[in-house]
């Protein structure tokens, strides 16, 4: 075991890296109700936060105006004050898990928000800021 666990390791490391791998976030579905001269206040938020809008229906019989938009859930921190500050107090949203998607961009790639999230996520956990690359991991007995 004490020579096998080892290289097995480096094999799965080095396979991992070399499959392309990319980073899913949660996302949220957002409902908001507000009233017709709200809504422009909610784009410009939602705007600001990687978000996109799908829908946007009127309520019969009403003043409000209902948006439906997925944000992703390290973009919704503070939202809801931001959304309050920008319509008044008067846009109200709900948010609940709806699915997974990718982190816009390559983890390899400097710059990319995937490799900022990466690089974030390895300083949090003492690892050195680059991203090992799978040569690393490659027998040394040659």
């Amino acid at each position: 075991g004490s020579q096998i666990i080892p290289t097995a390791r480096r094999v799965f490391y080095a396979a991992f890296l070399n499959a392309s791998p990319r980073i899913m976030e949660p996302i949220y579905l957002v409902e908001i109700s507000c009233p017709r001269i709200a809504s422009s206040g909610c784009h410009q938020v939602l705007g600001k936060r990687r978000s996109s809008v799908f829908d946007e229906s009127i309520r019969e019989g009403t003043d409000l105006v209902v948006l439906k938009a997925y944000l992703p859930v390290a973009e919704s921190f503070g939202f809801s004050a931001d959304l309050r500050a920008a319509t008044s107090g008067q846009a109200f949203p709900q948010m609940i898990f709806h699915h997974w998607d990718f982190v816009p961009g390559d983890p390899f790639d400097e710059g990319s928000l995937a490799n900022s999230v990466v690089t974030k996520i390895r300083a949090s956990k003492g690892l050195s800021a680059a991203i090992p690359i799978s040569e690393q991991y490659s027998d040394t007995l040659k």
